[in-house]
């Protein structure tokens, strides 16, 4: 019971997010929308009922009236036929008119909010392969929002024809009104187990449906895929894995579509046999006198008239049904909240800072994880000093870099700088004071003067500041043979004429960004774990060269990379279990020691 009631509080949550969205994007359009909709309810009987009049009028004056009469009377009435057919159509046009426009908005509103929203969580729901499968489902159906408030609006008018109609029907017998109503209610049953069915089938299929299309990218959307597909031989292999989960998929959905054809023909023969039975009480009292040969077409006509639009309201509210229950896990996704937050009364951040960076008692474990990651970290980073970060993949490196840059929370201890815990730090002033490349930076899809200026967007007089950033870099040497030099797209994603760059050349734009940040604090995350052991040397170097005074943090499995640190960390399972110098280490004969032996090794 408590399920049941969960699921249509999400159902309705989804219903007044999608209608809420709608009319912030545009509240004029939206409440027009909605009024030429009540409008356009409010004349559907015109057409019948001014046939009934031409009816009844034809039969009491064909004896007593001229044709001249005749023929005046009933050029009024199709005159008044004709204004209702001319301000029906002028309403559907208007209509379909604002629709259009009224569109583009409202998808530029869902897609801001819902990446404002996600865009603001934490890292750790990335990570999370439960929170990425919401994000899946949520995505894939954001279009469900438009349809659910243009199938909204068309339900309003449907709604108001429905009460047009009903109130017409009890002028003539309580009835009729009777057999309509309970000709309905199967209908209505009919499309809220349906939309059940169907959800029930996508969310069960809904990692069978993700894994087939993975297998599509694989052949159509990776160009690094491609050189290994072709290589190994994998494409049969890779299209007969797509064929097979894609065809368990279509099993599932055929199967909640044969449940649902059982509903509808049972649904069917009951409202087939209830308007039967509310026609012939309808001749009943045209035969007994009651009503006209008029009121008779007029009353059969308004049958049919609620037929079709309750049908149309059953549909428009299964539909509507549908699509919110698929928009739950959107509704999910704005219950969660960014955990990482800047405090009410953030500490100033010093504009020098002279204490250094420490970590105290640190610990942290991952969401959804019993070990921890990182135990009993205790570091301390003196300013300007430069320190390398050693250990094997899974050690604990990163994550050390991601809690201090608080893309992480510690789950344990604290980290400081200056001495004040970065948790009262603002999270602005926090990204401004740290420069940061991670081995998987990002090689964005932009000209290269917007590259490097994302290292901060805000940042004024930047055109002199990225000439500064692209030459310490080194990426000055290649951009300068270029046509348009900084103003050069990079990637053919978004301009076939753009550039593609080599790894070497993206990295040294990765590094620019990072010197056009000018934060005090500098960290390289194996940015250069993809070039030869040369090529990272230099770039190290000049990376030591020109970071004087400030705190570096670098992290590389090359000992010819390491050794330049003022000081080496060597962290293994979690724990720092040395540091020192690069000589100091190897006489120690511990785990840097051997791990620099291998490696050596693996050079003869």
């Amino acid at each position: 019971m408590l399920k049941k009631s969960r699921k249509w509080k999400e159902k309705i949550e989804g219903l007044k997010l999608a209608v809420k969205w709608t009319y912030q994007s545009s509240p004029f359009l939206t409440i027009a929308i909605l009024v030429i909709t009540v409008l356009g309810g409010l004349i559907t009987i015109v057409e019948p009922y001014i046939f009934k009049l031409i009816l009844d009028y034809l039969v009491n004056q064909r004896e007593v009236a001229t044709k001249l009469v005749i023929t005046i009377g009933i050029f009024g009435i199709l005159t008044a036929y004709g204004l209702a057919r001319i301000f029906q159509n002028i309403f559907w046009d208007i209509s379909n008119l604002i629709k259009r426009v009224h569109t583009l908005r409202i998808e530029r509103h869902v897609m801001h909010s819902l990446m404002g929203n996600i865009s603001s969580l934490d890292l750790v729901y990335f990570e999370d392969p439960e929170y990425y499968n919401l994000l899946s489902r949520a995505t894939t159906n954001l279009w469900r929002v438009l349809e659910i408030f243009w199938q909204f609006t068309f339900l309003i008018g449907e709604i108001v024809s429905v009460i047009v109609i009903v109130g017409a029907l009890a002028t003539f017998d309580w009835r009729i009104v009777g057999i309509v109503i309970v000709g309905a209610i199967p209908s209505i049953f009919l499309v809220l187990k349906s939309a059940e069915v169907q959800w029930s089938a996508f969310a069960e299929s809904s990692p069978i449906f993700r894994h087939a299309h993975y297998y599509r990218s694989l052949l159509t959307e990776q160009p690094e895929a491609i050189k290994e597909v072709k290589s190994f031989r994998l494409r049969s292999y890779f299209l007969k894995k797509f064929h097979e989960l894609f065809g368990n998929f279509i099993k599932n959905q055929d199967s909640a579509a044969i449940t649902q054809l059982r509903w509808y023909v049972l649904v069917g023969v009951i409202e087939g046999g209830l308007s039967v039975l509310a026609a012939w009480l309808v001749l009943k009292l045209f035969i007994g006198g009651t009503i006209t040969i008029g009121d008779l077409t007029f009353l059969w006509a308004l049958l049919f008239q609620f037929a079709a639009h309750v049908r149309w309201v059953v549909r428009m509210v299964g539909d509507m049904n549908t699509h919110s229950t698929f928009l739950t896990p959107m509704v999910k996704i704005f219950y969660f909240k960014p955990t990482i937050k800047t405090p009410e009364k953030p500490r100033e951040f010093p504009k020098r800072i002279s204490k250094g960076i420490e970590f105290r008692n640190v610990d942290f474990t991952y969401h959804r994880s019993k070990k921890p990651v990182l135990k009993n970290i205790n570091l301390h980073i003196k300013p300007g000093e430069s320190i390398a970060l050693v250990g094997e993949n899974g050690s604990g490196k990163t994550t050390l870099i991601k809690l201090l840059t608080r893309l992480y929370e510690v789950s344990k201890g604290e980290i400081t700088i200056d001495g004040v815990n970065i948790r009262e730090y603002s999270l602005e002033d926090l990204a401004d004071a740290i420069g940061v490349i991670f081995q998987d930076f990002m090689k964005y899809e932009a000209v290269v003067e917007e590259n490097i200026r994302y290292g901060k967007i805000t940042k004024d007089k930047y055109k002199i500041n990225i000439h500064k950033a692209a030459k310490k870099s080194g990426a000055w040497d290649f951009v300068k043979a270029l046509d348009k030099k900084y103003k050069t797209q990079i990637g053919k994603k978004l301009d076939e004429e753009g550039i593609d760059l080599s790894v070497g050349q993206w990295q040294k734009i990765a590094l620019a960004r990072a010197f056009f940040k000018d934060a005090p604090i500098l960290i390289l995350d194996e940015p250069t774990a993809a070039v030869d052991a040369k090529a990272e040397y230099n770039l190290f170097k000049r990376f030591k060269k020109l970071s004087k005074n400030k705190t570096t943090i670098l992290i590389s499995h090359r000992f010819s990379t390491v050794r330049m640190a003022d000081r080496i960390i060597v962290i293994a399972n979690g724990r720092i279990v040395e540091q020192g110098t690069h000589k100091e280490l190897l006489k120690k004969k511990g785990v840097y020691a051997k791990l620099f032996t291998l490696q050596a090794e693996g050079y003869k």
